[in-house]
């Protein structure tokens, strides 16, 4: 299967038409602003400060570069142009004779090139290099390509000819994924070789007998080296460096065929979704190295959660589906986007969370933040313009516009056509003509019209998991419709419904716990919308629960019949507890914290 670039797709109005819109008005200029502010860009003229450019600003810089060559080829920005034109210029005006760049090494530490694993050399090249095949794809411009094929030269021959960098693969996977992009574009075979030699030298001895001057070395399942890829079973470590060299294993898997990196693949994935995911699509649930913990430990208030590793997992799904054509990864993918990946900006859009929790108690974060030493571990309550690390604001602003891409797939040899995501939208290629109609999130109704162009082709739509509708065409969760197309229409209500979900029992916070879900939106209680505390709320059922779609950022509000604990006097006691029938109001959790410091929670104890 493949996906179709944004030459052949775009999304024409609705939900996401307005997300991007924001995207291109407020979310690409407030991160540009605020990545000159702090220095990043003006760090690519690589020229000595007083204070020394951070170890990974050149990677911010390059998903910001990604994303504008994304907007800049949906629409024409007189002023991003302008930024995007003097980067790429500091950028390849910067670069060594030898091919290296990295604004940080060759400025300040020139004499420690690849000899420091964790210090993200090859992750901040791997960034540029997606900004490069951005830009040469959707703005027809070699700059940053040219530059990207000399940096490659470069690598390979440090890494794979000579071997004398004091590692043998990257502390923080990128480069790898990033590679096969270039290989996709160019056909060039260097690029497939590098990746797969970094992809294939991960875990191996020769690699753990390598490992430079690494922070990690004792702990080398951080960076996914425990063991080689094609043996591991669990997803471990650095959430987000592990869905970047998953990303790359499906990919190369696809490229060449390898069946043992399928399945692979597969194995990492259901380990993921069935043990170590969020309800929103969140995973690394610690702060302790970002990463992921053992199976179901998955708490709420202190769940880490990166934005960063919520889009890893919406881009590994599409890669899986890219692989297997499988529906279960559309699942996964409309889970996260619609709450873990968009629950990492404001509804304005000029701030963010680096990480989502899934509950706030807003006195614990002031108590915590009060202590002048030892603060516990608390995520924060308000979304903030920049972060020290702000690898997500540009992660987020790219994954948005390149959005179009994850609608669609097909295998053109098949005549197999497949629609994954329910968003508005327009595909016109040499393939088919088509276009969908969505109401998405705000109700499961869809039309699509396709013009197959003669051909008779198969077209699967998706069958969403949360739809407990019965079909009569549907065959592994698809709706399956056969024929040649000429332009009819068909519309499919997948009937969206306000449903009780309920965590494995062996979750400990979670068992016994129920949260509320509409379609693919996840909700949550805002302290703002309660006057009563969120703890003393138990739910028994959502039948009579009232929704109300709008047409504002949270496109929908919600009213729960529920039950408030009364208050006892005494602090324990040996009386059975007293509820009183409220209403809990409740908003989709990617929409919280818009509104100053608040308590939200997501799961509710369950009154039978």
């Amino acid at each position: 299967m493949k996906n179709f670039s944004l030459k052949d797709s775009r999304i024409t109005d609705g939900f996401w038409a307005n997300r991007q819109t924001i995207n291109a008005e407020n979310t690409i200029p407030a991160v540009y602003n605020r990545f000159k502010e702090t220095g990043r860009f003006d760090a690519l003229k690589c020229e000595k400060k007083e204070t020394p450019t951070h170890i990974f600003w050149d990677s911010d810089v390059a998903k910001w570069l990604e994303s504008a060559a994304y907007l800049l080829f949906r629409k024409e920005d007189k002023q991003i142009r302008a930024w995007y034109d003097e980067a790429v210029e500091d950028i390849c005006k910067s670069q060594r004779e030898d091919g290296y760049f990295n604004s940080f090494f060759q400025v300040y530490e020139p004499d420690k090139i690849f000899t420091v694993r964790d210090k993200h050399e090859l992750y901040c090249a791997g960034h540029l290099f997606e900004a490069a095949v951005a830009g040469k794809q959707y703005l027809n411009d070699d700059r940053l390509l040219n530059f990207s094929e000399k940096y490659v030269n470069y690598i390979y021959e440090r890494f794979v000819e000579k071997k004398d960098a004091s590692f043998r693969s990257p502390g923080h996977e990128e480069i790898e994924l990033a590679l096969l992009k270039l290989y996709e574009l160019t056909g060039k075979e260097k690029y497939k070789e590098l990746s797969a030699f970094f992809i294939d030298m991960r875990g191996t001895e020769e690699d753990l007998a390598h490992l430079g001057d690494a922070y990690y070395t004792k702990t080398p399942s951080y960076a996914q080296a425990q063991c080689p890829v094609r043996e591991q079973t669990e997803a471990m470590g650095h959430s987000v460096r592990a869905t970047y060299l998953y990303i790359a294993m499906a990919d190369l898997a696809r490229i060449t065929g390898d069946k043992e990196l399928r399945e692979a693949t597969e194995k990492l994935f259901e380990n993921i979704v069935d043990k170590k995911m969020y309800i929103t699509g969140g995973i690394g649930c610690t702060n302790v190295g970002e990463r992921f913990a053992s199976a179901y430990h998955l708490p709420n208030a202190t769940s880490y959660t990166e934005t960063c590793a919520a889009i890893g997992l919406a881009l590994f799904c599409d890669r899986m589906q890219q692989l297997t054509g499988e529906a279960k990864y559309g699942h996964v993918f409309e889970r996260a986007l619609y709450n873990g990946v968009l629950s990492g900006i404001s509804l304005d859009g000029d701030k963010f969370f680096y990480t989502n929790p899934l509950e706030m108690d807003i006195d614990l974060f002031r108590y915590n933040r009060a202590l002048l030493t030892a603060q516990s571990y608390t995520p924060i309550p308000e979304r903030v313009k920049v972060f020290g690390c702000s690898c997500c604001p540009p992660n987020i602003t790219r994954f948005i516009e390149e959005l179009p891409s994850f609608i669609w797939y097909a295998d053109e040899e098949k005549n197999e056509l497949i629609l994954s995501q329910y968003i508005s939208s327009s595909l016109s290629n040499d393939f088919v003509d088509a276009f969908v109609s969505s109401s998405f999130p705000q109700s499961g109704k869809v039309c699509v019209k396709v013009d197959s162009k003669g051909k008779k082709i198969t077209l699967k739509l998706r069958i969403p998991q949360w739809c407990d509708k019965k079909f009569e065409n549907a065959k592994d969760g698809y709706l399956v419709y056969e024929g040649v197309f000429n332009g009819e229409e068909i519309c499919v209500d997948f009937e969206m419904k306000v449903k009780l979900a309920y965590a494995n029992g062996n979750v400990w916070e979670n068992s016994g716990r129920t949260a509320v879900t509409y379609g693919p939106i996840v909700f949550c209680a805002e302290g703002k919308d309660n006057d009563f505390a969120l703890p003393k709320v138990a739910i028994s059922d959502a039948q009579n629960a009232v929704l109300e779609k709008t047409e504002d950022g949270y496109a929908l509000r919600l009213q729960l019949p529920a039950y408030l604990l009364k208050n006892t006097k005494a602090l324990y006691t040996f009386e059975s507890p007293e509820y009183e029938e409220i209403t809990l109001q409740m908003i989709p959790y990617f929409a919280w914290a818009n509104r100053g410091e608040n308590d939200m929670r997501v799961w509710f104890p369950y009154k039978r």
